[in-house]
């Protein structure tokens, strides 16, 4: 029987809770809505009683917030994959979220692509997880040995850990041109090694991950600086070359940056 992975939203508004709750086994078929709540407090209350493998929460919401439950969720030993729900004017809230090891962040309004996306890469984290937490059932020998071996590995948990370190390091040092090189000498390691690491833990490559960052940054900055300059934007988001920005700019918005600018200003 294939896994299935019990989700807990936690979204103060409706309409959002009902679109996640019917979206998520109609884009992967291993994740289920076991639960939804309006906000940290009743989600708490649900965690002392049940047992999820991924939790979406939204950042702003009424009495204890997204932080404020994310805190309180890692501080009770739990280590379930967490997504958040955040808006571009959220983007510093959200990197505090970061340094509690959060696995994703989806940008409102949602898409089904940008969910499905996201549900795949923690399909697999998922997935292997619970390879590593179950024993097979047909115990020899043989098998057992070659499953420590795959599953037990100090390996595994060095890639896990220089993964997090790679990130917490991107998160905080992207708004200057670094390279994965210079992530690479920062952690003590190849680049080479460090690509193939991030990639298998995250889901992601590292010029993903780092331009992501980069791309909601700007956007805040469009938004709520209508008189910077886009060489400004450029410079404070990594890019030497306000060119190369504006070219990754249109690439993942698909509109370039004056445009984005002059799209906000009139909503």
């Amino acid at each position: 029987m294939p896994n299935q992975y019990r989700v807990l939203i936690v979204e103060d508004e409706p309409l959002m809770r009902e679109y996640l709750a019917a979206s998520l086994p109609r884009l992967h078929p291993a994740f289920v809505a076991a639960e939804a709540a309006h906000d940290g407090l009743a989600a708490l209350t649900l965690f002392e009683r049940e047992r999820y493998d991924l939790m979406i929460t939204d950042l702003r919401m009424p009495g204890m917030d997204g932080l404020q439950l994310i805190e309180r969720v890692r501080g009770m030993g739990k280590t379930l994959p967490i997504i958040i729900l955040t808006g571009y004017d959220e983007f510093e809230y959200a990197r505090t979220a970061l340094h509690f090891g959060v696995a994703e962040y989806l940008l409102k309004p949602l898409n089904d692509d940008a969910l499905r996306e996201t549900l795949a890469r923690l399909e697999k984290t998922l997935s292997q997880r619970r390879k590593a937490a179950t024993l097979p059932d047909d115990l020899t020998p043989q098998n057992i040995a070659q499953f420590v071996a795959t599953c037990f590995t100090d390996s595994d948990k060095e890639h896990t850990e220089l993964a997090e370190r790679a990130a917490r390091y991107i998160t905080t040092h992207f708004t200057e041109p670094i390279t994965q090189t210079d992530v690479a000498e920062a952690l003590g390691v190849t680049p080479a090694y460090l690509s193939s690491v991030f990639h298998e833990e995250k889901g992601e490559s590292y010029t993903k991950f780092l331009t992501r960052l980069r791309m909601m940054q700007a956007a805040l900055l469009l938004k709520s600086n209508p008189g910077m300059t886009i060489q400004s934007v450029a410079e404070q988001t990594g890019y030497a070359s306000d060119k190369h920005f504006i070219s990754v700019f249109k690439k993942y918005f698909g509109t370039t940056p004056n445009e984005y600018r002059q799209q906000k200003g009139e909503a």
